[in-house]
């Protein structure tokens, strides 16, 4: 009788994890191998590799032995690609996994290239050759802790940066109200990983100009902007990072300079395509007779609205929009246009738990100083934005790209369809991660699965460049 692997997936999800982990590996032919590989990943019971018998004990000279281990899959290709062309047997033993989610990958304990006994050696030395040890070839100068500040013309203003480390360029892009601090989980964590990281005050926050013109704010401005910084930098092309409108800037800069942008993370935002309506008609669209969130922030009020106690504006959002907030205290995206006008909350004596005295502090000092008018702007254009790209209708988002967002974050509901069209959109999707219990400032309630996330993505972007 002839077992389909679906069946045998089965079988293996119905047994506990103690009779699963009581069947002998050994006894099991390829296909249930396989699929009892991934099911022991799958619960998280990481299988010990199976002893290794020297060839002189076991008699089997020319049993297959490992020449290498690798995380990535575009490594574990590029190995057995360069031992293929050197007429070298070999296979990849985990094969099976190469599609699948990295993490399994390593769960299983790598993809192991396989090679006979007697071509080990001359596997290993091969490999030497092609691939540089990492611990002995060129590499980034170790970052020495350091955090710099610095101005950079760009597209026509002066704009303010935070950078650290050395290495590939990773562009960190932040969002509406935040600035650069967003990411100050993130910084030093990708410099020690040999990048070099850069986050600027997009145009209008921070210590960024602040042009007057509304227009100077439309999506060409503000991609012009990214654009300028990486050329200024010289080392294109760039990793861009974007949370919130930095998530709706980076996929522009991708479209529009390909040659800058080689691959793309979007935190909280999912990738946009280009609608067959503006911005106010879908709208209207999807919440007739409501007033979406984003109609409130292009209205001439906006400013005094965020204005009037600043510190209690800034913390409601934070708290609202975060994972934390209980289910009746949660940001609504749309409101009835006959309810009272919003109340100045009260300052709660507490913070959200990610968040301290010094972060709400030195976010309030930027705001007193800048006030809200260049963030809302970017608001205040995107039926201009619209008007000015009908080039993009239909455009996918190409670059590989890495989507992180929180399992609460309201912006999910509200792009519900972008999200689930992501595979679509993004045909080079590296993976969908929704975090369980985050909200919308993801990177900052969840900086350490956030970090993993990048890490792993920017990882396996560098392999798949030596692959190339």
């Amino acid at each position: 009788m002839r077992v389909s692997a679906e069946e045998l997936r089965q079988h293996y999800a119905s047994l506990s994890d103690e009779a699963l982990r009581s069947l002998d590996r050994s006894d099991l032919v390829d296909l249930a191998r396989e699929c009892y590989d991934v099911e022991l990943a799958r619960r998280g019971l990481i299988r010990k590799p199976d002893a290794e018998v020297p060839a002189e004990e076991s008699g089997e000279a020319d049993e297959p032995v490992v020449a290498g281990t690798f995380t990535y899959p575009a490594e574990a290709k590029l190995a057995r690609a360069i031992l293929q062309s050197g007429l070298i047997p070999c296979y990849l033993e985990n094969e099976h996994t190469l599609g699948m989610n990295w993490s399994l990958t390593n769960a299983i304990g790598g993809l192991r290239l396989m090679v006979p006994a007697p071509y080990l050696d001359q596997a290993r030395e091969l490999l030497a050759d092609a691939i540089p040890d990492e611990e002995h070839g060129t590499t980034a100068e170790p970052w020495d802790g350091r955090m710099e500040h610095r101005f950079i013309e760009t597209n026509g203003i002066r704009m303010h940066c935070v950078e650290a480390g050395s290495g590939p360029l990773v562009v960190l892009c932040h969002g509406f109200p935040e600035s650069w601090y967003s990411w100050r989980h993130q910084l030093g964590v990708l410099a020690a990983e040999g990048y070099h990281v850069v986050a600027p005050d997009l145009r209008g926050y921070g210590q960024t100009d602040r042009p007057q013109a509304l227009e100077a704010y439309d999506i060409f401005q503000l991609t012009g902007d990214v654009v300028g910084l990486v050329t200024a930098l010289d080392e294109a092309p760039a990793v861009i990072v974007g949370h919130d409108w930095g998530a709706w800037i980076a996929p522009y800069a991708a479209l529009l300079r390909p040659d800058l942008v080689r691959a793309v993370a979007l935190l909280s935002v999912p990738y946009v395509p280009r609608r067959t309506m503006n911005e106010s008609q879908w709208e209207q669209q999807k919440y007739p007779g409501k007033i979406f969130y984003q109609a409130m922030l292009r209205s001439p009020m906006a400013e005094e609205y965020f204005g009037t106690n600043i510190r209690a504006r800034l913390l409601a959002g934070l708290w609202a929009l975060s994972g934390d907030a209980a289910p009746e205290n949660r940001w609504k995206p749309v409101k009835d246009p006959a309810a009272p006008p919003p109340v100045l909350p009260a300052l709660s004596p507490d913070l959200p738990p990610w968040l301290t005295e010094a972060d709400l502090d030195f976010l309030e000092g930027e705001y007193q100083r800048t006030g809200f008018t260049g963030g809302l702007n970017y608001y205040r254009n995107m039926d201009r934005n619209w008007a000015l790209t009908p080039f993009l209708d239909g455009a996918k988002l190409l670059q590989r790209t890495l989507f992180i967002a929180g399992e609460k974050d309201p912006v999910l509901e509200f792009l519900d369809e972008e999200f689930d069209a992501l595979e679509t959109n993004v045909p080079n999707l590296w993976k969908k991660a929704v975090v369980a219990g985050a909200g919308h400032w993801i990177q900052q309630e969840r900086p350490a699965e956030v970090n993993r996330l990048l890490i792993a993505f920017l990882k396996d972007i560098e392999a798949g460049a030596r692959a190339q």
